[in-house]
């Protein structure tokens, strides 16, 4: 299901939806993760042996809750908190983000990678987390991570019901032919169910925000959140709230019976 819940990284920026940033993949990004000597004739070769050791002195909470402020600079240096996500880069593998492969040089220079760093790192939005040591060098570089695995806007801004929205109006319309067809039943009340997957989309919201929440101060969800990868703290939150929604409103659910039947 969507939500406008930001997990930056997810995919139009901040405002995106839980599933999108199990999308995520730019070009950008590939350049950094998948490199061209991974792929070969149309699949994928094992991964090479690292040449590096990383040593790691801090780890991503599980969420944070972004300010206005802390926003707006998530949303000027996207490009890096997308990269970031589930990932350690040393300022070489940010700089890299900018190589421009039609001519063949980077877009911004390794001293304006540094400022955006810098700005990331002043925002509270990345963190030095330790450093990396090549097989075959003595010096290291410093390793850079996002402060948390998920960053969410705060409450006050998020009030936009995306399902009145055009995108969730044409959701709505398509589960109202997908589920009939499946269930083999009737749809009675296109109008009565278009409100009633309103009341369930603003239910689910509210629950998947109502664990997000508790994460940074119950173990038992931080310690998941901190051990989980990004699409699976999405898939959780997401089961979570649709189990949440069944249990806490049966009343909802017998509405759905009622309009979709045989």
């Amino acid at each position: 299901m969507m939500s406008h819940y930001v997990i930056i990284m997810s995919n139009r920026y901040i405002n995106i939806t839980v599933h999108d940033n199990v999308k995520l993949k730019t070009n950008i990004e590939d350049r950094v993760n998948y490199p061209q000597d991974r792929c070969n004739m149309g699949h994928i070769e094992k991964e090479k042996p690292k040449d590096y050791d990383d040593f790691l002195t801090a780890r991503p909470e599980p969420i944070i809750f972004l300010s206005e402020e802390q926003e707006a600079v998530a949303k000027e240096y996207s490009d890096i908190i997308k990269a970031m996500i589930g990932k350690n880069l040393t300022v070489k593998e940010v700089h890299a983000l900018y190589f421009n492969p039609s001519k063949e040089t980077y877009d911004k220079t390794i001293k304006t990678v540094y400022r955006h760093l810098e700005a990331l790192e002043n925002a509270g939005l990345i963190m030095e987390c330790g450093h990396r040591k090549p097989h075959d060098s003595r010096l290291t570089e410093k390793l850079f991570c996002r402060t948390a695995n998920i960053f969410v806007l705060g409450e006050d801004r998020q009030k936009e019901k995306w399902w009145e929205k055009e995108k969730g109006e044409r959701i709505i319309k398509r589960l109202s032919v997908l589920l009939p067809e499946l269930l083999e039943v009737e749809l009675k009340d296109p109008a009565g169910f278009k409100k009633l997957m309103g009341q369930f989309f603003e239910q689910l919201d509210g629950i998947r925000m109502e664990l997000w929440r508790k994460a940074p101060e119950n173990e038992g969800i931080s310690g998941i959140f901190r051990e989980a990868d990004l699409w699976e703290i999405n898939y959780l939150s997401d089961l979570v709230a649709n189990i949440g929604v069944l249990l806490r409103n049966a009343k909802l659910c017998d509405e759905f019976k009622t309009i979709l039947s045989k």
